[in-house]
């Protein structure tokens, strides 16, 4: 099974799953995630700057629906 496959088959089955195994799953993917993603520093400078311009406001920012309602409006 590729990768693919196997992330398909995950995403597929995950309703089938218990709280606590769901749990168990999410701090073992989220412990992955933490530890596996590294910032250059130019990346970070960058992800600095933009949280700053969402807290003070001159960043566009959309809702959810604000986004459902475009891409519906594409298709």
């Amino acid at each position: 099974m590729n990768t693919i496959e196997k992330r398909d088959y995950i995403h597929n089955h995950l309703g089938r799953l218990l709280d606590k195994d769901i749990d168990e799953m999410f701090e073992k993917v989220k412990l992955l995630i933490e530890e596996n993603i590294i910032l250059t520093e130019e990346q970070e400078t960058e992800l600095t700057n933009r949280i700053e311009r969402h807290k003070n406001g001159t960043s566009k920012s959309y809702t959810w629906p604000n986004i459902k309602d475009e891409i519906h409006n594409r298709i």
